[in-house]
């Protein structure tokens, strides 16, 4: 007799209590997930039981198209020739593909395919400058013109489904591929047969096993991706390349979040060590901070960022290159596991390995990036030289890595074994005005993704250099965000914009902008148009006044136009969570750290009211203080429990300032329950639902700020001494 899996053994403690609860819904999920139900009660459990019937949505990374179509592309026959027509009825998905609305029948050139997801498209270029037309203009100089081709299929968003594109376009009968693709390979939504594995991952190794159990995962199906594609075309015996992405190691961070849920009390040790670590940087003491980052990294298992930034920051100034790039790469291989974080784009460790592996057995050329901008870089980190952002590449980054491509298409189809540095080129570039545009998006791009202020800064400073209309473009920026528009009707700024912007400004700003206070960008654009001779800082403190300051009306600090200024990005998703991943329960606030930070637009002089509703996380063992601070300094002390209170807290208009204004709320460290909690993350992920992974230090229902200046009446009104009301 076979014995079941021992991962069922948790799933069956679990479903006697359900059973007990009498929750039949509940159970014959986990009846369905463990696998018990064979047969025809499989059969009809899987009917009712299947990821629409679930609450499961697709992930919005997947894509799917007709069998015998390339994408959006569909088989036109015409006097015995196939050509490829793009389809009416996906019109919505054609700004993700090149604007290319017929592929020929193969003539008399040498075909090229170049396939990948949003890098291959030439993310924040495109339509205007993309890697494959550098591919182009560079195998022009070498076949001729005319001589050879390149068809586009790269496609923004696309993730494992590469897989399906690179073998349904075998169909275009081309010479030679080249597939540019892995950043997006990764776990942003669990499946639901992984639900089981994460269970006893987390029973018996808490969220060091979760993180296995998605790298496996990554794995397994990464390698499937390549396995296929290289095996389809040996088969047919068409040259394959493989392009082997890179990340910008060397600029991007990714947003810090305290540690999920740790054994025992390794939480509290954990954010010790935190400020500890960060202390002892600031006084120039990295030999410390080392020693305290380690010792984070060691409690935590390396799930989260932290550490690893550490680490690299002491390395760096240690001098030592190596080191910090390893440190930046665990860092970059660190988050694989979380599905409660909005994914952003990276490629693994694991599959880059996968991808060279996999050349040797079946005998694709590799381009690898990783090696490659090394070279380049005489030894140097990758950085914003080559990148926009995290994976998307400059000009001066796509002209390497298509100069590499090229190579490979020379060795294979003309047995011309010439490198890279020989075919680099400055002419595959765009226009001034095309790079202009572009860097301005990376600033905006960076900006809104928690990125350092030197960053966003660079960019900026770059675009106005490139082209002159980019300052028009900013100070209509300025305006955009900053003033209160109409929902019904374009703004002036808008118009300005269109007006005045190109084609990628249309695509990119437009459909991805976030309306929000800016904080960090505006500041970042008003430092660089003052340093050209532009002036815009009053331009931005009168607007901010006029359309926000809290004399006028009141300010909603939860709203997501404020609470973005506070660049606290996990408690803002908790706010604004996409309902097409994970479903989340809670709609208001949850502070994930120690302290929560919010902004408001204020007057000198102008005393402010702040009335905020909050409580601790349950369970609380009791009640406990929090502490408010504004602008810096300490201003109240409040009584809380796990019960929602109600407080008005009264600011003096001596210590409010014109403009930006900060109120940090202090919480209290928790008591950390932490296998309690993560007892109730696979049910969360059956019902997919949000997965609590960390913990709670507070939670607000409500928090505006309002003018704290008494209303003008007849009657005259009661002062009261105490600047703090309890009114629930």
């Amino acid at each position: 007799m076979e014995r079941p899996p021992d991962s069922l053994k948790a799933f069956a403690d679990r479903m006697a209590k359900v059973a007990v609860a009498d929750d039949a819904a509940q159970l014959m999920r986990l009846l369905h997930l463990s696998g018990l139900m064979e047969g025809d009660a499989s059969e009809r459990a899987t009917q009712y039981l299947s990821d629409e019937a679930l609450g499961y949505v697709h992930d919005p990374l997947s894509v799917h198209w007709r069998d015998g179509d390339v994408g959006i592309w569909e088989r036109k026959t015409e006097g015995g020739k196939s050509a490829f027509v793009r389809r009416l009825d996906t019109m919505d998905e054609w700004h993700f593909w090149a604007n290319l609305g017929r592929i020929e029948p193969k003539g008399d050139k040498l075909r090229v395919l170049f396939m990948g997801e949003s890098v291959a498209r030439g993310y924040l270029y495109d339509p205007d400058f993309t890697p494959a037309m550098a591919l182009q203009m560079i195998l022009d100089g070498q076949f001729g013109e005319g001589e050879i081709e390149v068809i586009d299929l790269a496609r923004t968003n696309l993730g494992y489904e590469i897989r399906d594109l690179a073998i349904a376009a075998l169909q275009l009968e081309p010479d030679m591929a080249v597939v540019f693709s892995g950043n997006n390979w990764g776990v942003s939504v669990p499946k639901f047969g992984d639900v089981v594995r994460i269970n006893k991952a987390i029973a018996s190794d808490g969220m060091v096993g979760v993180k296995r159990i998605s790298d496996e995962y990554i794995a397994r199906t990464g390698r499937r991706v390549v396995t296929d594609i290289a095996a389809a075309y040996k088969e047919k015996g068409i040259p394959l390349a493989w392009i082997i992405p890179e990340f910008n190691l060397g600029d991007w961070r990714d947003p810090i979040t305290s540690a999920p849920y740790l054994p025992g009390d390794a939480n509290r040790e954990w954010l010790n060590l935190y400020e500890q670590a960060h202390s002892a940087l600031s006084s120039g003491d990295p030999a410390t901070a080392e020693k305290l980052a380690e010792r984070m990294i060691e409690l935590d298992h390396g799930v989260v960022v932290a550490g690893f930034y550490i680490l690299a920051e002491c390395r760096r100034l240690a001098h030592d290159l190596d080191g910090e790039r390893t440190c930046l790469e665990r860092a970059r291989d660190a988050t694989s596991w979380d599905s409660s974080m909005v994914f952003i784009p990276r490629p693994y460790t694991i599959t880059q390995e996968i991808m060279r592996c996999e050349s040797a057995n079946y005998g694709y050329q590799v381009v690898d990036l990783p090696a490659l901008f090394k070279q380049y870089l005489n030894g140097e980190i990758a950085d914003r030289r080559l990148f926009v952002d995290y994976c998307h590449l400059t000009t001066e980054g796509m002209q390497v890595a298509m100069s590499a491509a090229a190579s490979c298409v020379l060795r294979s189809l003309k047995g011309m074994d010439v490198p890279w540095y020989a075919l680099a080129s400055d002419h595959a570039a765009p226009p001034p005005e095309t790079e202009a545009e572009a860097n301005f998006l990376a600033a905006i791009h960076d900006a809104h993704r928690w990125q350092p202020y030197d960053v966003v800064k660079h960019f900026c400073r770059r675009a106005v250099e490139l082209s002159p209309h980019i300052v028009e473009l900013m100070l209509s920026y300025i305006d955009l965000q900053t003033r209160n528009a109409a929902p019904e009707r374009m703004s002036e700024a808008e118009e300005k914009i269109l007006k005045v912007g190109s084609s990628l400004v249309h695509r990119y700003l437009f459909r991805n902008n976030d309306k929000r206070l800016d904080r960090m960008l505006l500041g970042a654009i008003v430092e660089v148009l003052e340093e050209a001779g532009v002036p815009a800082q009053e331009r931005v403190d009168t607007v901010r006044r006029e359309e926000h300051s809290v004399k006028d009306q009141p300010t909603n600090l939860l709203d997501y136009f404020y609470n973005s200024a506070a660049e606290q990005p996990q408690e803002l998703e908790g706010l604004t969570w996409p309902n097409y991943r994970l479903s989340y329960d809670v709609r208001y606030y949850r502070a994930y750290w120690p302290y929560s930070r919010f902004i408001f637009v204020g007057e000198a002089g102008c005393p402010v009211n702040l009335l905020l509703t909050c409580r601790l996380p349950k369970p609380a063992a009791s009640e406990e203080k929090i502490s408010i601070e504004f602008n810096g300094q300490p201003q109240v002390e409040m009584t809380i429990s796990a019960d929602w209170s109600s407080w008005d807290i009264s600011l003096p208009g001596e210590t409010v300032r014109d403009g930006l204004n900060e109120v940090m709320v202090r919480w209290p460290i928790p008591e950390f329950r932490s296998e309690e909690a993560l007892g109730k993350v696979t049910m969360k992920l059956c019902y997919m639902k949000f997965p609590d992974f960390y913990p709670v230090f507070g939670e607000i229902h409500t928090f505006t700020a309002c003018n704290g200046q008494p209303v003008s009446t007849t009657f005259p009104l009661a002062q009261t001494e105490s600047s703090l009301v309890q009114v629930a």
